[in-house]
């Protein structure tokens, strides 16, 4: 509905309206500190204005993600760390596509968001080893540790997971190839997902260095520079805390 141009607001919000859970949050959301509105926002059409439909899609997808995920084993792993690092990669790979004119730039929060599914996929299957995996240090890249013990990454699980659930190929294929580096190099898209990846990674690990396991053809691909990925970082934080905060996380 969102994507129809003939789509009326109020049609929106009376969708909206059939699930209590996202009202909750689209209304608590409308009248946080982020959007600053200056009188309470009590109905679900006004919400959907104040926010506007980029933050709404994000809100949505979001809550869909959490909610089938819901299921798998969380015990083993970080679970908030899990959601921290997806939500990062979200945003930040949003904002580059959007940076970097890539058509579609929404189809990229999608791709941030699930890229990492397989982590909680694994953590239900094998406790021990994702324990395992958690708990390496960063002496070696951690999709590298993912392939020492696994041998596949992360990544990898993802995708063929998405797959397998009749997503759209434009949803599944760049993950297959997240960790392709030289790939990157040549394909925007690519590089696009891959420095997301990596900088939400390294922001919830807390490394030294935003751009740690970033090659810096990688940022020149993209015409970046580290203080260019340090600014959208800090801009990137802010929203992804009121996403969180409204996930419970």
């Amino acid at each position: 509905m969102l994507d129809d141009q003939s789509s009326h607001m109020d049609d929106i919000a009376e969708l909206i309206a059939q699930d209590p859970a996202l009202t909750s949050k689209l209304l608590r959301l409308a009248n946080s500190a982020l959007f600053r509105f200056p009188s309470q926002i009590h109905s679900i059409a006004k919400a959907v204005n104040v926010i506007g439909g980029e933050a709404l899609y994000n809100l949505v997808i979001a809550e869909t993600a959490r909610s089938v995920i819901e299921h798998f084993g969380e015990e083993p792993i970080d679970v908030n760390r899990f959601w921290r690092q997806s939500v990062l990669c979200s945003l930040l790979a949003k904002d580059l596509a959007r940076m970097a004119k890539i058509r579609g730039s929404e189809r990229f929060f999608v791709l941030g968001l699930l890229h990492n599914l397989g982590e909680l996929i694994v953590a239900s299957q094998t406790p021990e080893l994702a324990t395992k995996c958690e708990q390496a240090g960063l002496d070696l890249a951690p999709w590298k540790h993912q392939q020492e013990i696994f041998e596949f990454t992360y990544a990898d699980c993802s995708a063929d997971v998405l797959k397998a659930w009749g997503l759209p190929d434009t949803l599944y294929l760049p993950i297959t190839r997240l960790h392709d580096e030289k790939f990157a190099l040549a394909n925007k898209e690519a590089a696009v997902l891959l420095v997301a990846a990596r900088v939400a990674f390294n922001e919830v690990t807390e490394a030294n260095d935003t751009c740690q396991w970033l090659d810096a053809k990688l940022l020149n691909a993209l015409d970046l520079t580290p203080d260019d990925i340090d600014d959208l970082l800090k801009m990137v934080k802010m929203e992804a805390t009121g996403i969180l905060a409204l996930m419970g996380v």
